[in-house]
């Protein structure tokens, strides 16, 4: 074999060695996301769930006593935004007996921002509910969410129907506040899950801000999901992804999260009243 040839080979065998090497460090990497995403997020789920556990085992209250929609979805949108909301409305935002959702329509496109951090954002979107209305509902929880996030409604709902506090409760993003009666509020241009009771009573209502951590999938992961990297979409346990508009000039939004209801299993999750 001539010297050339002999070169050639080396070259073609240390190309496929390095092409598996890539291969199987990235399927390492992508369990390795899965299993680190399912294990804090039980542990998160477990520890906010301790309360209610303990509480209806000394009461001896069942879970089915409640009756009524579980989750009431406010869902930020673009007025022009017509397709999107029609997708939505047949996938995740799916009306049946457990789930209700309101559109709130905005002019342009809706990106999510921050309020200045000397007002307290989830003391203006409780007012902004009672002045609409929204309490009117006797839904458990509501979840506000802006249309760009796609939320993995049939987690949520076994979540609040089995694990999270019946009253007293507010999942989000926090953040500090310079308000004095108050050392941290909610990032509401991330999804905010609030029972009841703190809607309709106000700051003002004695509660806990729980911090939803990997609950809310971050860039990094929420591109993994959209790019079918994660094996086992399903079995991942999450309730919203982050913005999928940084990911929507190759694929439409509404592909997306067609997508991505499909592979959650869509709101067919039976649930025990």
């Amino acid at each position: 074999m001539e010297l050339f040839e002999k070169f050639t080979l080396c070259c073609v065998v240390i190309v496929i060695a390095s092409v598996s090497v890539i291969l199987v460090a990235s399927v390492q990497l992508m369990h390795r996301l899965e299993d680190g995403i399912n294990r804090d997020n039980s542990k998160l789920l477990q520890k906010i769930g301790a309360p209610r556990t303990g509480s209806d085992l000394y009461t001896g209250r069942e879970s089915n006593a409640f009756e009524g929609p579980l989750l009431v979805l406010i869902i930020r949108s673009s007025k022009e935004n017509y397709a999107l909301r029609r997708t939505i409305r047949r996938t995740w935002a799916r009306e049946d007996s457990r789930v209700e959702h309101r559109f709130v329509l905005r002019s342009g496109t809706y990106r999510p921002k921050h309020l200045s951090t000397d007002e307290d954002e989830l003391d203006a979107w409780l007012k902004a509910l009672q002045h609409r209305e929204t309490v009117a509902t006797n839904a458990r929880y509501v979840l506000f969410v802006n249309e760009s996030v796609f939320v993995n409604t049939p987690l949520l709902l076994e979540a609040i129907e089995r694990v999270l506090p019946k009253e007293a409760f507010v999942l989000c993003t926090p953040m500090q506040t310079s308000v004095p009666e108050r050392n941290v509020t909610c990032n509401t241009s991330n999804p905010v899950l609030v029972s009841m009771d703190v809607v309709r009573g106000g700051t003002a209502q004695n509660h806990t801000v729980h911090d939803g951590r990997r609950l809310y999938l971050n860039r990094r992961e929420t591109e993994a999901l959209v790019r079918h990297q994660v094996d086992d979409v399903s079995g991942l346990t999450f309730f919203f992804t982050g913005s999928l508009l940084r990911f929507s000039a190759k694929i439409p939004l509404t592909r997306m999260i067609d997508q991505l209801w499909t592979s959650t299993g869509g709101n067919d999750t039976p649930v025990e009243y």
